[in-house]
């Protein structure tokens, strides 16, 4: 099993060179700091109170899809846990299958294009209490319909119809084009 840590950070100092818009130097010293008294085991552990997830941005033409979290009730990127055994791209690949019905194509390359913290609030029904993700995000340039059901509502949405916090990945940095 791969150290999850090591690849968190790995993940940081690539970004640092990646030279997005939405990447700051800033950002990745908040992500060093908030990383700095986890253990590696605790990043895939739902019980504590700071671990990963994992999320993909998918895009045809001039929209990008998006599911509604069922007890967030908000309109996000596909995404979930790494689970015990998994890196985070295995589980952007799965949980976008999972939760949309879409699956990578082929050897398609995915890439790496942030991280972010989201603090999730407590979910008593799952007997979780409030919590922080650590969520790495992927892009990836095809997909494939399969005959999975999707288990969330999915929405293709354009730039303006998109949340404000992902209205950047529809531009020129992640090699779309512009088409809205």
């Amino acid at each position: 099993m791969s150290d999850l840590k090591s690849i968190v950070i790995s993940a940081i100092n690539d970004l640092e060179r990646a030279n997005f818009s939405w990447w700051s130097h800033e950002k990745a010293q908040l992500l060093l700091e908030k990383l700095q008294n986890v253990q590696s085991r605790e990043l895939n552990n739902r019980q504590s109170l700071r671990h990963l997830s994992a999320s993909m941005v998918v895009r045809k033409q001039d929209k990008m899809v998006f599911i509604e979290h069922p007890y967030l009730h908000q309109t996000l990127l596909p995404a979930g846990h790494v689970e015990p055994g998994e890196i985070p791209i295995e589980t952007a690949v799965r949980e976008l299958m999972e939760e949309t019905g879409l699956a990578v194509a082929g050897d398609n390359h995915t890439q790496l294009i942030d991280i972010n913290i989201i603090s999730i609030p407590a979910n008593p029904i799952k007997g979780e209490g409030p919590h922080e993700h650590i969520d790495l995000r992927y892009r990836v340039s095809e997909v494939n319909q399969t005959h999975q059901t999707p288990e969330l509502p999915v929405s293709w949405l354009t730039y303006a119809e998109a949340p404000v916090e992902f209205q950047p990945y529809f531009g020129d940095e992640l090699g779309y084009d512009r088409n809205y």
